[in-house]
């Protein structure tokens, strides 16, 4: 109890005394008494401070939220006797001291490191990682974060978003700055959030590649790199798979550009690896046998389908269809026989139409921005003195209605499949949705731990696992007496489900009706989604004719 109150002293005071320097800088800076040089040197010390005492604050949110362990090299010896070896031969060969040691006591299987230098790193992972990994995969893991230090990826990413966080400074500065006559700050300002969006995604693929190095570093230093590519595919089995609790859903989420993947893209090798391990029981959680040629099928999609470079952007990770292709080159490479056969993934991928793959995809990528479009032509009428409000409404409108008609396609004769086959289908679209009809059980709610979440998860017939998005007829209250009461009905029985499949980081399908042994329960995702654009076009055309009306009777008076 002492440790906690000197831990909350600490932390409450340091709080505070952070938010009262801050308003302090940006009342000195609003009021002139600072200037912009010294606001952008301001923010190089505060990301300087927080790089150097960043270990020692996440040391202690894990010690206190997650029931976080130190161990030492000893205790790690008793558990994985393989690992503990590698670590220290590892960490000679590379001139690098033995990183600090930690567990996290979660069943969801996770790895990441953190520090600000290589003498001060931290290794951290779960117990699941003990669960449902061998104790060579084990190895491997500890072997990519091991790698993240070697390659200095904390400092470098600190640097990279230092940067960034100046650009951010400039834009605020500069866009505040008054003068008279001719004024260029604005534009300044401007230009430095554009150069800061930009720089944002220069960041997240700096992170990608720092991803795919150490797994590089990895498949090197143990000698076969297929050890991290089915490592990698169970720990998205484990985290797919196993029940989540509040603090493990928190602890996946804050830990993911640090984690060793990015947890929303688990279901979907997770659903690939409990279809290959002939997993029908949702209980039998633990595996240690997967046909890898099957799991392969799903990177059909990662590897071809012009859309997941769009959905990667916006990820710390590369997609892990992707990053187990890069291990398996690295067997190639070093003569060992790869686990995963790329060979047929690319035979397929050969016969894929790619008039069909990449003019549907840039067709959804102006779907996609229409409603964006349809502003900024509602914006040029306004230059042509039309009047704004009421065409940018109409215009916003009609670009919502044909991404939402596109979106949803009328159900007719929907498929009966399985979700490992929608995993399997490289013509999938995160915007078009696919008429599906899927059976299985439902397992839990897919946002665990909350009482008013209405969407829910499903466990198929082959063993995949996905997401079913409800939607209430009526907005948000609906969605939550659903997700209090109703949802509670249809937990553990077997539904027939029907809807429209996207694959996007993760899959999911948006209801159109769940069908229980008792009754049918409609969801108006389609209704919705039209409903609103066809409000907005009404607005705008109704204003128009109020406004004419008003301008008539100006002219007459």
């Amino acid at each position: 109890m002492k440790g906690r109150l000197i831990f909350a002293t600490f932390a409450t005071f340091g709080i505070l005394l952070s938010f009262v320097l801050f308003v302090i800088v940006l009342v000195t800076f609003f009021t002139g008494l600072i200037g912009a040089p010294i606001m952008i040197f301001l923010t190089v010390v505060f990301s300087f401070i927080s790089w150097l005492i960043s270990p020692w604050i996440i040391d202690q949110i894990h010690k206190w939220f997650y029931k976080f362990k130190f161990i030492e090299i000893e205790d790690l010896e008793m558990r994985s006797p393989h690992t503990a070896k590698f670590l220290r031969e590892a960490c000679e060969r590379n001139g690098i001291k033995v990183p600090m040691l930690r567990i996290v006591d979660d069943l969801n299987p996770t790895a990441y490191c953190y520090g600000s230098y290589p003498g001060n790193s931290r290794i951290v992972v779960s117990e699941g990682l003990f669960h449902y990994l061998t104790p060579e995969e084990v190895t491997a893991v500890y072997g990519h974060e091991l790698g993240h230090i070697k390659n200095l990826d904390f400092i470098l990413m600190t640097i990279a978003n230092t940067l960034l966080m100046i650009l951010y400074e400039v834009y605020v500065i500069f866009t505040r700055v008054r003068s008279r006559g001719k004024n260029p700050f604005p534009l300044i300002g401007l230009v430095s959030l554009v150069f800061w969006w930009i720089g944002s995604y220069f960041v997240l693929y700096l992170s990608r590649t720092r991803e795919y190095l150490a797994d590089h570093f990895s498949g090197v230093e143990t000698g076969d790199p297929n050890t991290l590519a089915t490592a990698l595919v169970k720990i998205a089995y484990g985290i797919a798979t196993q029940p989540d609790t509040l603090n493990s859903k928190r602890l996946l989420a804050s830990t993911r550009s640090l984690g060793i993947t990015d947890y929303k893209n688990a279901d979907n090798v997770g659903t690939a690896v409990s279809v290959a391990a002939g997993v029908k029981d949702i209980e039998s959680r633990k595996i240690v046998e997967f046909d890898p040629r099957r799991v392969s099928k799903v990177f059909l999609f990662d590897i071809y389908n012009p859309w997941s470079k769009i959905v990667q952007l916006g990820s710390t990770h590369p997609l892990t269809g992707k990053r187990i292709k890069g291990l398996m080159e690295l067997c190639d490479e070093r003569r060992i026989s790869p686990l995963f056969n790329f060979d047929e993934v690319t035979l397929e991928g050969h016969k894929l139409d790619r008039g069909r793959l990449y003019g549907r995809f840039f067709l959804e990528v102006l779907i996609y921005f229409a409603p964006i479009m349809g502003l900024f032509f509602g914006l040029i009428l306004t230059v042509l003195k039309v009047e704004l409000f009421s065409i940018m409404l109409v215009t916003f409108g009609m670009g919502m209605l044909l991404k939402a008609i596109y979106r949803y396609p009328p159900i007719s004769k929907p498929e009966e499949t399985t979700v490992f086959d929608l995993m399997c289908d490289p013509y999938a679209s995160p915007l078009r949705g696919k008429p599906v009809v899927l059976n299985g059980i439902v397992i839990g709610k897919a946002r665990a731990g909350s009482i008013f979440s209405e969407d829910l998860a499903i466990h198929d017939v082959s063993g995949g696992l996905i997401v079913l998005n409800y939607e209430s007829v009526i907005p948000l209250f609906g969605n939550i007496y659903f997700g209090i009461s109703t949802s509670k009905k249809i937990i553990n029985h077997r539904v027939e489900s029907l809807g429209w499949f996207r694959r996007k980081v993760s899959q999911v399908v948006d209801l159109k009706s769940i069908l229980t042994d008792e009754r049918k329960y409609n969801s108006y995702t389609r209704f919705k989604a039209i409903a609103l654009p066809l409000i907005l076009i009404a607005a705008g055309f109704i204003a128009a004719v109020v406004i004419t009306i008003a301008y008539v009777f100006s002219l007459v008076g």
